[in-house]
């Protein structure tokens, strides 16, 4: 069965209502293990941005930031997180698989456990040539310990690499063997594309 993601909205701001999972606004790991990629330049999209914990990061890094969500109790926190430390980071409250995106517009796009393949070629037309992509959501390992989990909000291995090859990849850990439950990929967009 396929909720509506009205539905989803509702559950994360059921979720965010209860408390901010990143009370102290600590980014994903990836992004700390990959900090020397981002150079601070240029206008970076947060995409389904939850509390805004990466985005905070990304406009301490340097970044104007543009964080996406459809939870509006998640977007309260990073305002006020925002508002607290004057941090350059513009709030959209959205329906993501309505969301439509500007052509080469972004310096910087980041996914983080979020799934909407038909937003896919999308992110790819809104990073400019020469930008940079970070990518990370859950693969099909996922469901060894959460088998309840929405197959169509799971990669397969292999699919974040079709999806980007033809970017210039940065580092993945997008292959077959993986055992981890999420799949990532850094990849920069070509400064010249067929």
């Amino acid at each position: 069965m396929i909720t509506s993601m009205r539905h989803d909205v509702e559950q994360w701001n059921r979720k965010y209502s209860n408390r901010n999972p990143h009370p102290d606004f600590e980014p994903d790991y990836l992004l700390k293990k990959y900090v020397h990629l981002l150079d601070g330049k240029g206008i970076a999209l947060d995409v389904a941005c939850g509390v805004g914990h990466n985005a905070i990061f990304l406009a301490q890094r340097g970044y104007d930031v543009i964080a996406v969500d459809g939870s509006i109790v998640g977007l309260k926190y990073c305002r006020e997180e925002i508002r607290r430390e004057h941090l350059r980071v513009s709030l959209i409250a959205a329906d993501l698989e309505r969301f439509s995106l500007p052509p080469e517009y972004f310096d910087l796009v980041l996914v983080v456990r979020y799934l909407f393949r038909p937003l896919i070629a999308q992110l790819k037309t809104a990073l400019k040539r020469g930008g940079l992509v970070i990518y990370q959501t859950f693969n099909s390992n996922h469901l060894r310990d959460n088998p309840d989990f929405r197959k169509e909000y799971l990669v397969e291995h292999g699919e974040l690499s079709e999806w980007f090859a033809d970017f210039q990849l940065l580092a993945t850990n997008d292959s077959p063997r993986l055992q981890d439950s999420l799949s990532y990929l850094i990849g920069r967009k070509p400064s010249s594309m067929t």
